[in-house]
């Protein structure tokens, strides 16, 4: 009796249970109103739920109670919704199709992550139809179109205009390459002309030493995917200041593929071809050509681009474990030509040729290692790339009167020549850079709780030595008469290496909906293999990094869920100096002490005193950026949103800066020259000489410039709306940053008392600076016409204002010396003496005037269409129309027309 009454109690306290909840019956469907089985729900504080056959679910809650709900399925797009039951309800929940009319993105995509980066794939390069790699940071927030200059080299600028100066180049140099995971060395990179200043200062806009990566060497034709990385990276990423650029090329059975562009500057050809040598084994190969000019007209102004890879990719199984291997075999080949145009009249003699070969092997190995270890993957990346660079130049050299020149490679008294007044000559830059690394690396996943590890353990070496025979010319006939280095092989330089540790682990915890991610890394590296007499070979470079980010909790507008997203980033970089900063080729001084050329050439002498001054700075250490951010991504019904706050400080970058050293010598009197007392050359001891005291400058790289970068980077993307099949995307950014030296500057005036050299030089606290500040927008529309293939887009685009200022030089030194080497403080009686009131700069009250660009307007235009089943052709016109607003200068209205000139091209894609 007491059992069956218990029993009585349990039932009728279970149905009371029951009649406290809700019975919920939940339909899926799709558009069509057709069932979705298999529908992943997930309910707050309840076991997930999928649906069954017939896209139906049932489940109790509570009454009155509020519910979010998430319904998940991989043909479709997440639904959020919220619900609060009041009694026994039937709930139909309609997902839509994830079509590919959404996941048609032809610009860039913003990725939401622990860090800022623009995430390009092969669908929005195949709308832009790009030349080279600079024309895919039009992408980037802040990145406008512009007419290529494929014969000068493009450096890369991340988050900064265009309008930096380009004697700040550490931003440029520190922005790391990497392609198909391999770091693009160039610390090799040693190509200097022996003679810029050939025609027009050609050789100096074309060479890439000093500013990193060439982006017109980089073809995009074999591009899958690219992120560009602006914000903080993991540890795992060193040896940069500005940001990564991680390049994947695609690998996989493919028909053959051929392009064809053509437009007004260049013209390029591509074939590729992807293979299935087994079920596990694929293998793509590609050859691309660029041939691009100065101007359509011009004939003896080229570039040429050559690319050849083969990549191979093998899954296969060690030990049964998954390993991947991935090899590349890459050729490129970049030649830059100039020569003069027999028609205008000058020497058809002069030539310059720049070419520069890259030959690569890579070989990275993926091994997955077991969620049951500690690290569940190992990762070895290495690759080995040897260069093959060569300036050659002609110039002919006519002189305006016999002159001399110094032979002499050691210092001390020497016996100089009178070369030919006129002459051809021939020099070169021969420079052979190989560049190798090597990254091991540990990736695991453990949980512990409620938080997820995914933490990271490595070891970087890089490598780099260049084995060329360096900058060579014939002494007697030289690029210039005044000639102040000498030849010398690269080959005797020692070798760049860096060797880098780091760890790192990303932490994520949620709690309901609240969702927290933090990444804390630790990088640290030290530079090899530089002598001890260097203060940075004892140093080690720390580089912390951390990003946090809290993903809040749903907000409910209507039926559908605000999310929202808040970041925060800081970290340190570290860019090490190049080869050719730490060791810059010799400076030699010659002073002419006897000159005496007479008409008889047995009796022509002249005698010079060299001084060889070394321009190593053995103080140089590695250029410092330290990186904040602070960013906020929504998201709502497919309208996404992004801002971001950034905020880049680098003090140390590096700095060409003059310096000084007295220098003597004997000044012969020539009228005392006895051709009667001749032994190759005349008696010095019977003549009377002056001993003179001169400076002798020469410039040394320090860390002596301030790169400042603040701004506020935006973007906002809409749905694709189907009923015009059309998304529209604005992006923008706002940049200020600051350009100055952060070391005092010596300068000494260019006037001349009593037909000497100005005896004094002066030391003031600034050089030019400059603060640019600029608003840049780009406002995208593109329509996708599925039953056509057909993609149309148009970009509107510009500056709402682009100021420029320089900074206010001072006008008085802070100090000044004199060939004793003394320095003083300068005074106000300074001011009036007959030399040193010279050492007053002339700084005119415009010098710092701010120039105030207003808003510019241009239009670009784009079409690709897809023509039977294997032909697709694109077409673009940028800048199609194009509007400058005026501005006002000192009260003086300025006009702005004709600054945007249209460029046309058009391209061809066949898939045999």
């Amino acid at each position: 009796m007491t059992r069956f009454l218990s029993f009585l109690f349990l039932v009728g306290l279970s149905a009371l249970s029951l009649a406290q909840k809700i019975e919920l019956n939940i339909s899926v469907h799709n558009e069509k109103n057709q069932a979705v089985p298999n529908a992943n729900l997930k309910i707050s504080n309840q076991k997930p739920l999928k649906t069954d056959a017939k896209g139906e679910a049932k489940i109790f809650l509570e009454k009155n109670k509020n519910y979010s709900i998430v319904v998940s399925h991989n043909a479709y797009q997440d639904r959020d919704l919220k619900i609060t039951p009041t009694q026994n309800q039937h709930l139909v929940i309609k997902l839509l199709s994830e079509n590919t009319i959404q996941e048609v993105v032809v610009t860039a995509k913003e990725a939401k992550g622990l860090t800022s980066k623009s995430v390009i794939t092969t669908k929005a390069m195949e709308h832009l139809q790009p030349s080279s790699f600079a024309d895919i940071m039009e992408l980037v927030p802040g990145g406008l179109a512009k007419t290529p200059t494929l014969t000068s080299s493009n450096r890369v600028l991340l988050r900064e205009s265009d309008s930096a100066p380009s004697s700040y180049n550490t931003s440029a140099l520190g922005t790391q390459f990497i392609i198909d995971n391999n770091i693009w060395n160039s610390n090799a990179d040693m190509q200097l002309s022996l003679n810029d200043s050939q025609f027009l200062s050609g050789p100096q806009q074309k060479a890439a030493a000093g500013i990193g990566v060439d982006m017109r060497t980089l073809s995009t034709n074999d591009i899958e995917r690219v992120e560009i990385i602006r914000g903080i990276p993991s540890a795992s990423y060193g040896d940069l200041t500005s940001g990564v650029i991680k390049i994947d090329r695609k690998i996989g059975k493919t028909p053959l593929q051929a392009r064809f562009k053509a437009d007004g500057f260049s013209k390029q050809y591509y074939i590729s071809k992807g293979f299935a040598l087994k079920q596990n084994w694929q293998m793509t190969s590609s050859l691309d050509f660029l041939d691009a000019k100065v101007d359509p007209t011009n004939q003896f102004e080229n570039y040429q681009r050559v690319t050849a890879s083969l990549r191979s990719r093998l899954k296969t199984k060690l030990w049964n474990k998954h390993l991947e291997w991935r090899s590349t075999l890459d050729f490129s080949n970049n030649i830059d030509k100039e020569k003069n145009d027999p028609d205008t009249g000058y020497a058809p003699i002069d030539a310059y040729k720049n070419s520069n070969s890259r030959l690569s092997l890579t070989n990275n190995f993926v091994y997955i290692l077991g969620k049951e270890n500690l690290f569940n993957k190992l990762t070895l990346n290495t690759s080995i790339r040897q260069g093959f660079d060569k300036i050659e130049q002609t110039k002919l050299v006519q002189q305006s009167g016999p002159r001399s020149i110094s032979l002499a490679t050691t210092q001390g008294e020497n016996v100089g020549i009178f070369p030919q007044i006129k002459y051809i000559s021939e020099f070169y830059t021969d420079g052979k850079p190989m560049d190798v690394s090597t990254l091991l690396q540990l990736n695991g996943v453990k949980k512990s709780g409620l938080l997820l590890h995914q933490y990271e353990v490595g070891v970087d070496w890089r490598f780099s030595k260049n084995f060329g025979k360096g900058q060579q010319y014939d002494l007697l006939t030289p690029p210039t008469a005044t000639m102040n280095v000498r030849p010398r092989a690269y080959d005797d330089i020692p070798a760049w290496q860096v060797m880098a540790v780091f760890i790192g682990d990303q932490m994520s915890y949620q709690i309901d909906e609240h969702k927290l991610n933090l990444y804390a890394g630790l990088r640290t590296s030290n530079l090899l293999g530089v002598d001890k007499s260097f203060s940075i070979s004892k140093q080690f470079f720390f580089e912390p990094r951390l990003n946090f980010q809290y993903g809040l909790p749903k907000i409910y507008i209507g039926n559908h869920a605000l999310r929202a997203d808040f970041t925060l980033g800081y970290g340190q970089f570290y860019k090490q100096p190049t080869l050719l900063m730490l060791y810059p080729n010799t400076k030699y001084m010659d002073y002419t002490q006897l000159n005496y050329y007479h008409n008889d050439e047995r009796y022509r002498y002249v005698n010079f005193m060299t001084y060889v001054q070394s321009l190593e700075n053995k103080n140089l250490t590695a250029a410092k950026n330290t990186k904040y951010e602070a960013r906020l991504d929504l998201n709502y019904r497919n309208h996404e949103f992004f801002v971001t706050y950034f905020q880049e400080e680098m003090t140390n970058g590096f700095r060409s800066t003059l310096q000084t050293v007295a220098q003597s010598y004997k000044k012969y009197d020539p009228a005392y020259v006895d051709i009667n007392d001749w032994n190759n050359g005349p008696n010095l001891d019977n003549i009377p000489y002056q001993m003179m005291t001169e400076f002798g400058s020469y410039s040394i790289t320090e860390n002596g410039s301030a790169t400042i970068k603040r701004g506020i980077e935006f973007g906002y993307t809409s749905p694709r709306f189907e009923a015009i099949n059309t998304r529209f995307t604005l992006t923008g950014a706002y940049f200020n940053t600051q350009y100055r030296n952060t070391i005092p500057v010596h300068e000494k005036p260019n006037s001349s008392i009593g037909g000497s050299n100005f005896p004094y030089y002066g030391i003031y606290k600034n050089d030019d600076g400059y603060i640019n500040s600029n608003l840049n927008y780009n406002f995208f529309v593109d329509t996708y016409l599925p039953n056509l293939d057909l993609t149309l887009s148009a970009s509107f685009q510009g500056t709402l204002f682009d100021h420029r200022k320089r900074d206010h030089r001072m006008a008085e030194p802070i100090s000044y010396y004199g060939v004793d080497g003394i320095i003083h403080n300068f005074t106000d009686a300074d001011r009036t003496d007959i030399y040193k009131q010279w050492l007053v700069r002339d700084v005119s009250k415009t010098d710092n005037l701010e120039t105030r660009y207003t808003y510019t307007l241009n239009a670009n235009f784009k079409v690709t269409k897809k023509i039977y089943k294997a032909l697709r052709t694109s077409m673009f016109v940028n800048k199609l129309f194009g509007y400058a607003h005026p501005y006002y200068m000192n009260g003086i209205k300025i006009e702005r027309k004709n600054l945007s000139t249209p460029y046309f091209g058009m391209e061809l894609n066949y898939n045999f």
